[in-house]
């Protein structure tokens, strides 16, 4: 597939801009593909993947060459000539049309800055001289007069200018002909084709653009963790890889649990649900319970006392997108909390890693090899944040009362049906480990303490709004009428008077 976007920014006020958040999240799903350039570029194989830039904005440069850098990705650059750092007034009125438009201006990469666009890995390509179209020339001198490439522009990429984008992705046989003779081939849009090279279909890429198939959902359970839970839920927020679903379920706790539950549930009603069990039903029924209450094939499981560092469900879901025989993703750890030395010197030594500023405990653990999954029905190396899919998880029965713990009796049983797992050798997950007497007493949390004050001012803007309300006025004029005369007359003399 061939990829085209206009403009990468941190709005999106039109379709033609793409939001920075989700530019990541689709450069994330990206890497299940092999990223090439057109040259490159092989129309039988449906795991190649171009980026290209129409227009080539400087907010482009901006945003977007960071981010394709940290990704090593390669890309193709279509610009016009004369607009080279100018701004795009034309598109305030639609050619089609003569109607006005709703798009916001946005400047043009400069010289310098296409420069720095082909260091950093893009390769410039045409896109004509003035963005005119070229089907409605009607001489071969004019349109190859768009054609031509100045030589300022073919100095800045010697590996440059084999491929042409048709402006407004429109051709015909007089263009096409002219086209041929100049390049290696050439995009359109709509027009063309996903077989020949000469008019090869892009895919207009929008903030809804998805380009992996598999959807995530990471599950907070929680019994009488209710202190804690904040620090979970935000770490799960502030993912480079959003997840589709977060399901907060409880296991009918006695603390403020549920409170907190609903009103995330409610402030994230598109993405966050919240349950809560009648009874508590225990570990593998509220598990199971859970793992059948979301959509999405791509499963975590992340204990509300817990931590994601913000970029788990990019490493993690990276592995699975890439490899379908594996079922298992696991990282490392990092232990911390008031008992986190304690449980760190019970550790293998083998695996204790670095202990940071006396209070985070890493905890490294081996790599996936058949030596190691003969191991594993003894110990257990993949903790249960582990991400999995939930196919497999059907597959072998779910979560089973067993003597080893939950998630360890479920990892085993995947791996000895044949399944893979493989290790994220980073530490991902912050494993608090703290005391029972902590966990049921010590309810003064920063992070919960936080969430309550912004639960605060959001009562606190909502009271001030129907304070300010024509009907709260006239109610309390009619409620208290001598107070509301004190209150308002002066304000409207005043505003009489002026």
């Amino acid at each position: 597939m061939i990829l085209m976007y206009h403009k990468i920014a941190p709005d999106s006020p039109t379709i033609w801009w793409v939001t920075i958040d989700d530019f990541y999240r689709q450069l994330c799903e990206l890497q299940s593909k092999t990223v090439v350039y057109l040259d490159d570029y092989d129309l039988t194989n449906p795991d190649h993947a171009v980026i290209t830039f129409d227009g080539v904005y400087e907010n482009v440069f901006k945003y977007a060459l960071p981010l394709l850098k940290k990704f090593k990705y390669p890309f193709e650059l279509f610009f016009s000539g004369d607009y080279v750092g100018k701004d795009n007034s034309f598109d305030k009125v639609d050619k089609r049309t003569g109607l006005p438009t709703n798009e916001p201006a946005a400047r043009f990469a400069d010289k310098k800055q296409l420069r720095a666009l082909v260091l950093g890995g893009g390769r410039l390509q045409w896109h004509t001289a003035s963005h005119e179209n070229l089907v409605t020339l009607d001489s071969n001198a004019l349109i190859q007069k768009e054609l031509k490439i100045p030589k300022e522009y073919e100095l800045i990429d010697s590996a440059g200018f084999d491929w042409f984008a048709y402006p407004h992705g429109e051709f015909n046989k007089q263009t096409l002909k002219q086209v041929k003779k100049q390049f290696s081939g050439a995009v359109s849009v709509i027009q063309g084709n996903d077989t020949d090279k000469w008019i090869l279909n892009r895919i207009t890429v929008t903030n809804e653009s998805t380009f992996t198939q598999e959807k995530i959902a990471v599950i907070i359970p929680c019994y009488n963790y209710g202190n804690f839970l904040v620090e979970a839920i935000e770490s799960v927020l502030k993912q480079t890889r959003q997840a589709n679903e977060i399901l907060i379920i409880d296991d009918a706790s006695l603390d403020n649990t549920e409170e907190i539950g609903k009103l995330y549930a409610q402030e994230y009603p598109t993405l966050i649900r919240f349950v809560r069990n009648k009874k508590n039903l225990g570990i593998v029924k509220t598990f199971n319970k859970a793992v059948n209450l979301v959509s999405a094939e791509y499963i975590c499981f992340l204990g509300a006392d817990n931590r994601f560092l913000s970029n788990y469900l990019e490493e993690t879901t990276k592995i699975l997108d890439k490899n379908q025989k594996i079922a298992v993703a696991y990282t490392d750890f990092a232990l911390f909390g008031p008992r986190a030395s304690t449980t760190f010197d019970t550790i293998q030594p083998e695996r204790r890693g670095k202990i940071l500023n006396e209070y985070y405990y890493q905890v490294h653990f081996p790599n996936f090899t058949k030596a190691i999954a003969d191991k594993l029905k003894k110990e257990n190396f993949m903790h249960g944040s582990s991400l999995y899919r939930k196919s497999v998880f059907n597959k072998v029965g779910g979560y089973q009362d067993s003597a080893s713990a939950e998630d360890h009796n479920l990892f085993y049983r995947m791996i000895t049906a044949g399944w893979q797992a493989q290790r994220v050798p980073k530490v991902l997950l912050e494993y608090r480990q703290h005391s029972l007497e902590q966990v049921n007493t010590k309810l003064n949390s920063f992070a919960e303490l936080t969430f309550y004050q912004r639960q605060y001012r959001v009562a606190q803007n909502e009271l001030d709004r129907i304070h300010n309300s024509k009907f709260w006025k006239l109610l309390f004029l009619y409620k208290h009428p001598k107070r509301a005369l004190k209150q308002y007359l002066p304000k409207v003399l005043k505003a009489v008077l002026s």
